[in-house]
């Protein structure tokens, strides 16, 4: 009859050959890491490089390509046609929006209603234009007119004084 080891046979054997184990695990992930690993990765390497560069895949993805491209190019086309059409239909709403009917039928060329001359759009415009009562003092774009007071002047900025 074979009898098995005990415990105390089991904690002599690992007392005496515990550091070969862990030497011999050491060694066999080093090599793994840092010897097989890299070969492995070279040669998966090459073989990827080789199926990326058969011609038959080769020919087959340049022919989809020009496919898609086309497409694209279908694409940007159309939007772009119905880009300029709305550009198009929006200047012309833009333009009959902002276009003036001309009173009496007259049109704005040579002459016309000037704005601000008078009710009668047949009256001259260059003898309102001269007089007092056509023309203001006051205009928006120069503060200093159209009142008595003085007009706001901003303080002088100066130099904060102090060392240097």
């Amino acid at each position: 009859m074979i009898e098995y080891s005990t415990d105390e046979d089991d904690r002599n054997f690992l007392q005496k050959y515990g550091w070969h184990f862990i030497i011999l695990f050491i060694t066999i992930y080093y090599l793994k890491r840092n010897v097989f690993m890299p070969i492995l990765n070279e040669r998966q390497r090459k073989q990827n490089y080789k199926q990326a560069t058969d011609p038959q895949r080769v020919a087959m993805l340049q022919e989809q390509m020009i496919k898609v491209r086309l497409e694209q190019q279908r694409q940007a086309e159309l939007k772009s046609n119905e880009a300029k059409e709305k550009k198009k239909l929006k200047k012309i709403q833009r333009l009959k929006e902002t276009k003036v009917d001309q009173p009496f039928g007259k049109t704005n060329v040579g002459g016309g209603h000037r704005l601000g001359s008078g009710d009668d759009p047949g009256s001259s415009s260059t003898s309102n234009r001269n007089s007092s009562s056509s023309t203001s003092s006051y205009n928006p774009l120069m503060p200093s007119t159209g009142h008595a007071g003085p007009s706001y002047r901003p303080s002088r900025r100066s130099r904060p004084g102090g060392g240097g």
